[in-house]
């Protein structure tokens, strides 16, 4: 009541519901607090659950009102539904003050870079001679996804060559722009052997093989990441690169004594030409591989040899890592071996008609070149004498 004063420093003093009174009808309402005749705006677009680019522009339709003083807009974006009520430092980005529009719209565009792909809330209210509306409702977006760069195989690292059933190491560097590569998917395949181990670095069990064999170990990377839909909702894509690295495998050992019976085979059957017996070998040993072929045509022009009663017992292979050198080495890692027999051989000369036998110890080397043995020289080591004497066939 106007009638319930009280002196106030020998004034008379208003009533606090008279000073209440008076303190709206002067705009004493601050913009925090909304004001019962100005409602909220309606949003327009992006639409609610819709795609939108990455620096999107908000709008909203004017709130309708007779009164005729300017009125500004406030927009709140934020990651999450409850950071638009939350503490400040919640929202993502703000706009006070926007003009509203004259075409019964308002627009503000958000300046900040959004995440690609990422999900976002906005509301938006109006105010009007410093009193503000109620917020309006909600509404949800996702921003385009940017396109995701696929993974790149910088490197993939193992060795080039491969014993029959080695374990060896494989290992390979992978960058992405936008996913840790610890987070990528790594899957690894060759047509023999097995894997062991995960991730970008794996241990490759090398298979058995009859002759030289190349694999090929293959890397698949696998990207996945969510890209949002037209018309709300989300998606899983996918980015695949592979790469790969060749291994050569070799069982040494089978090869060289393959390589080794096959020629004394041949060359005691003295119906097979001396071309036929020098095929596998080498013409990087062109020198040795005549001379060969030269020895090959004198014992068939000397003797007939008995392959029925001719014998070569199991033999021992050396590796070395090089003809000149010969320093030993493992198997994996060798360019020359040497294999020896010990052998016997039966043969009746075409001049005189005598049989008899040659022993001693037959020596055949070999080279590794493209991925395979081939064979140099070939050697009788004759028992007969204290040092070692190298005899090239015909004995």
């Amino acid at each position: 009541m106007l009638a319930a004063w009280r002196p106030l420093n020998g004034r008379p003093s208003l009533a606090p519901a008279a000073a209440a009174l008076l303190l709206l009808s002067c705009g004493g309402a601050t913009p925090g607090v909304p004001s019962p005749g100005l409602g909220a705006p309606t949003l327009s677009s992006p639409a609610d659950d819709s795609v939108a680019p990455a620096r999107p522009v908000l709008a909203v339709n004017n709130v309708a009102t007779t009164a005729n003083a300017a009125r500004t807009y406030d927009f709140q974006v934020a990651e999450t539904e409850s950071g638009l009520t939350g503490p400040a430092d919640a929202l993502f980005t703000t706009a006070t003050g926007v003009p509203e529009g004259s075409n019964g719209r308002t627009s503000f565009q958000i300046v900040r870079d959004l995440r690609s792909g990422g999900r976002y809330f906005w509301r938006a209210r109006a105010v009007q001679s410093g009193t503000a509306g109620a917020w309006s409702g909600t509404f949800r977006f996702r921003t385009e996804a940017t396109t995701n760069a696929p993974p790149v195989i910088q490197s993939i690292t193992g060795p080039p060559r491969a014993e029959a059933r080695d374990d060896v190491p494989v290992s390979a560097v992978v960058q992405d722009q936008e996913t840790n590569p610890a987070n990528l998917v790594y899957e690894w395949s060759a047509a023999g052997g097995s894997f062991g181990g995960t991730g970008p670095s794996v241990r490759w069990t090398a298979p058995s093989v009859t002759a030289p064999t190349a694999f090929d170990l293959t890397l698949t990377v696998i990207e996945r990441y969510t890209v949002a839909i037209a018309g709300g909702g989300e998606e899983i894509h996918e980015n695949r690169v592979t790469g790969k690295i060749t291994v050569h495998v070799n069982d040494s050992s089978r090869e060289i004594t393959t390589l080794s019976t096959t020629f004394i085979d041949d060359f005691l059957h003295s119906d097979r030409s001396p071309e036929f017996c020098v095929r596998n070998f080498t013409d990087s040993c062109a020198d040795d591989k005549q001379m060969e072929l030269n020895e090959i045509r004198d014992n068939r022009r000397l003797f007939i040899n008995d392959s029925a009663r001719s014998t070569m017992g199991p033999g021992s292979i050396a590796f070395y890592d090089a003809r000149s050198s010969r320093l030993p080495v493992p198997v994996s890692q060798s360019a020359f071996a040497d294999f020896r027999a010990p052998c016997r051989f039966a043969r009746t000369s075409k001049v005189d008609g005598m049989f008899g036998f040659s022993t001693g110890t037959c020596q055949l080397t070999h080279v590794y070149e493209n991925w395979q043995w081939r064979q140099c020289q070939s050697h009788f080591l004759n028992p007969s004498s204290s040092s070692t004497i190298f005899s090239r066939f015909p004995f």
